[in-house]
C-alpha cells in the first residue's frame, strides 16, 4: 500500500542481476569491478530507500522514531550519492587515468566530498499522506544539486571524447546518465514519483546487457574467452598500469587433410588442457593460437613447463607447437604494441618453437616500425634518391651500363642504406610504391639523354616480388617509359629467385610482355643459395650476375673455384652473359676477366654515385677509354 511497488521490483531486478554477474565467468579487469561497484551501491541505495519509506510510516502512524527515520533518510541520501559516483567513475574513470588528469580526479573527489559533509550538516525532514512518502529538506538538495553535477559531467564528457570510446560504449552511457537525469529531474519537481532508483536499476540492466555481458567474450568453439576478451583486457591492463606475463601458443596440424570435427575436437582438447590451472586465463586469438595469461614471471615458467610436457599427450594428435612467453609485460608501451610484437613474431616463426620475448626483441620491433614510417615518410616528402653503380664492359674498356640503388635520406640527413630498409618495406607492401618511384627516377635521370651521351646504354634496376603480387609491373613499366619517351631498350630489369618462386607464371608473363617491346631481364644474386638451375630453362633473361660472395671466394675456395668456372662456360653456353658484382681488387679483376666474365661491378671501380657524379663518371672514364 505504500508507494515503494517500484522500487522494490527493481531491487529484485538488480538482486538478480547481482547473481547472474556473479555466476558468470568473467574478467578481472577494472571496469568490471568498477561495474560490480556501482552495482552494489545502487543495491545498497535503493534498499535504504524503501528502508527509509517503512521507517517514515513507522514513524508517522506507529509511533516510531522520528529522529532514527531522519539519520535512515540522511543515509539513503548520503547513498544516492555514493551511487551517483560509482557510476562517474564506472563511465568516466578511464578518462582520468595518468598524471595529467590528477588535478581534475582530485576536483572531483573534493566535490563528493564536500556533498558529503553537506547532506550531514543540513536538515532534512519527510512528509506522508495517503500513499505519498517521501524525504525533504536542504540535505536533499544539496545530494540532488551533487548528483546532478555528476550525471551532467559525465554526459557532456562522453559526448565531448567521441574518438576515444567505441560508439556502442558511448551511446549505452549516455542512455543509461540520460535517463537517470530526466528521472531525477521528475522527481525533484515532483517528489511523490519516485522513479530515479528505478531509473538507475534499468540503467545498470542496460550497462550489463551492452557493455559487461562476457558471454560476449566466450569463444563457443573452446568455452574459453574470445580475442575480443582479449583485446578489452590486455587493453585494461595497459591503460591502469597493472603487469602480466603472457604465453602465445601456436597450434600447427602436420597433416593438412584433418576435417572440420577433428579441427575442433583438437581445440577444445588444447583449450580444456591450458584451462586446467587455476593460475592462467585462456584466451582463443585466431583459429589455431591460444593466449594463456598470468600474473608473473614465476608463473609463466611454471605453466610453460606444464603445458610443454603434456600438451601433445592431452590433444591426441602429432602437432607442432610454438610458444611465444613474454615474462613482463611492461617491456612495452602499451596494448597496440603487445599485440603488434605477438604478431610479428607469430609471422616470423615455424615449426617447434619457444621463443622467450624480451627488451632486444621490442626494440627490433620498435626499429621495425621506425623503419617502416621513415620509408612512408620519404615517399610522401620526396627524401627517395637512386643512386647509379657502374658497370665497367671488358670488351670495349668503359662503362655502359649501371645498376640503380635506391637510398632513403632521414630528415637530420642521414643516409639510409637499402640493407636496413628494403625487406621491411617488402614484408609491409610498401614496397610497390617504392619500386615505382625507383623506376619513375631512372627513367627521369635517362630522358634527358646526358647519359647517353657519354656512354650509357642500360640501367638495371630491382623488381621485389611484391611488385608481381600486388600490382602488374609490366603496366608501370610501359606506362613510365611513354611518359618519359624513352627506348625500353634503356632498361634492364634484375630478377631474383625469390620472384620466380612466390609468382612464377605472372612473373614470366609480364616478363614475356616487356621483352616483346624491347626491355631486357638479368638473373640477380646467383651464388647466394636462392638460384636453381631451372631458372635458365624457364627464365627469358639476357644476363646471369654473380654474388658478391661468388666473386670473394672464387680466389680463396678451390671447389669454389671449379664450380665457378663452370658455371660461366654453361650460362655463356645458353648465350647469356655475366655480371660479377662485388670486385674491389685488381686481382679480382684479372680473375674475373680471365673467366671471360663481360660485365664487372665493384668498388674497385666505384661506388654508387648520385646522378651529378654519375654522370661527371661516364664522361671522364668513357671519354679516357680505359678502365682506370
Amino acid at each position: 500500500m505504500l508507494n515503494i511497488e517500484l522500487q522494490s521490483c527493481s531491487l529484485i531486478m538488480l538482486l538478480i542481476l547481482l547473481l547472474i554477474f556473479i555466476r558468470e565467468k568473467g574478467l578481472d579487469s577494472v571496469s568490471r569491478q568498477r561495474y560490480e561497484r556501482a552495482l552494489l551501491s545502487c543495491i545498497f541505495c535503493l534498499t535504504m530507500d524503501i528502508l527509509s519509506v517503512y521507517l517514515i510510516y513507522d514513524a508517522v502512524f506507529e509511533g516510531g522514531y522520528v529522529f532514527f527515520a531522519r539519520i535512515v533518510c540522511k543515509f539513503y541520501v548520503l547513498l544516492l550519492m555514493y551511487q551517483a559516483y560509482q557510476g562517474f567513475v564506472y563511465a568516466l574513470g578511464d578518462y582520468f587515468t595518468g598524471k595529467r588528469h590528477r588535478k581534475l580526479r582530485l576536483v572531483f573527489r573534493i566535490w563528493i566530498v564536500a556533498g558529503l559533509i553537506a547532506v550531514v550538516i543540513l536538515p532534512t525532514d519527510f512528509y506522508m499522506e495517503g500513499m505519498d512518502v517521501y524525504s525533504y529538506g536542504l540535505s536533499n538538495y544539496a545530494a540532488y544539486f551533487v548528483v546532478g553535477a555528476l550525471i551532467i559531467t559525465c554526459i557532456v564528457m562522453t559526448v565531448a571524447h567521441v574518438g576515444v570510446t567505441s560508439e556502442r560504449r558511448r551511446w549505452a552511457i549516455l542512455l543509461w546518465q540520460g535517463g537517470w537525469l530526466v528521472a531525477a529531474i521528475v522527481q525533484f519537481i515532483c517528489p511523490t514519483l519516485l522513479i530515479s532508483g528505478f531509473a538507475a536499476a534499468m540503467g545498470m540492466v542496460l550497462i550489463h546487457a551492452e557493455l559487461e555481458n562476457p558471454n560476449e567474450g566466450i569463444d563457443r568453439t573452446t568455452g574459453q574467452f574470445s580475442a575480443n576478451a582479449l583485446i578489452s583486457y590486455v587493453t585494461d591492463r595497459y591503460l591502469h598500469g597493472m603487469s602480466f606475463a603472457s604465453m602465445h601458443v601456436r597450434l600447427r596440424f602436420l597433416s593438412r587433410n584433418v576435417d572440420l570435427e577433428t579441427v575442433q575436437t583438437v581445440l577444445l582438447r588444447c583449450a580444456n588442457f591450458l584451462a586446467q590451472s587455476s593460475a592462467v586465463k585462456v584466451f582463443r586469438m585466431t583459429d589455431d593460437t591460444f593466449v594463456v595469461l598470468m600474473k608473473n614471471a614465476d608463473e609463466l615458467e611454471n605453466e610453460y613447463r606444464r603445458i610443454s610436457d603434456g600438451i601433445e599427450a592431452a590433444v591426441g594428435l602429432p602437432l607442432e607447437y610454438s610458444f611465444i612467453r613474454m615474462p613482463d609485460s611492461d617491456i612495452v608501451n602499451s596494448a597496440e604494441e603487445y599485440f603488434r610484437l605477438h604478431h610479428y613474431y607469430d609471422n616470423l616463426f615455424t615449426g617447434r618453437i619457444s621463443e622467450v620475448v624480451d627488451k632486444a626483441a621490442v626494440e627490433r620491433l620498435r626499429r621495425y616500425d621506425r623503419v617502416q614510417e621513415l620509408v612512408r615518410s620519404a615517399l610522401d616528402d620526396g627524401r627517395v634518391e637512386v643512386y647509379f653503380q657502374p658497370f665497367y664492359e671488358v670488351a670495349t674498356k668503359s662503362y655502359t651500363s649501371a645498376e640503380a640503388l635506391v637510398r632513403i635520406n632521414d630528415r637530420d640527413g642521414t643516409v639510409i642504406s637499402p640493407g636496413e630498409f628494403i625487406s621491411i618495406a617488402e614484408e609491409n607492401g610498401l614496397i610497390v610504391p617504392l619500386g615505382i618511384e625507383i623506376f619513375r627516377q631512372v627513367c627521369e635521370f635517362l630522358s634527358d639523354g646526358r647519359a647517353a651521351e657519354a656512354g650509357l646504354k642500360s640501367v638495371e634496376v630491382n623488381i621485389s616480388v611484391a611488385q608481381f603480387d600486388r600490382e602488374n609491373p609490366a603496366e608501370f613499366v610501359m606506362r613510365l617509359l611513354d611518359i618519359y619517351h624513352l627506348e625500353p631498350g634503356l632498361i634492364n630489369l634484375e630478377i631474383t629467385e625469390t620472384a620466380s618462386s612466390m609468382a612464377r607464371q605472372l612473373l614470366i608473363s609480364n616478363m614475356e610482355r616487356l621483352r616483346e617491346v624491347g626491355v631486357s631481364f638479368s638473373l640477380d644474386d646467383f651464388g647466394t643459395g636462392r638460384s636453381n638451375l631451372d631458372y635458365f630453362v624457364e627464365m627469358p633473361v639476357e644476363r646471369v650476375k654473380f654474388d658478391y660472395s661468388l666473386t670473394q671466394q672464387y680466389l680463396d675456395n678451390d671447389r669454389a673455384h671449379c664450380v665457378i668456372e663452370s658455371v660461366v662456360e654453361m650460362v655463356h653456353h645458353m648465350g647469356l652473359t655475366v655480371v660479377s658484382e662485388g670486385v674491389e681488387t685488381k686481382e679480382q679483376l684479372d680473375a674475373m676477366c680471365g673467366l671471360g666474365v663481360e660485365f664487372i661491378q665493384g668498388f674497385y671501380f666505384s661506388k654508387p654515385l648520385k646522378r651529378e657524379e654519375f654522370i661527371t663518371f661516364l664522361r671522364e672514364k668513357n671519354g679516357k677509354g680505359n678502365a682506370g
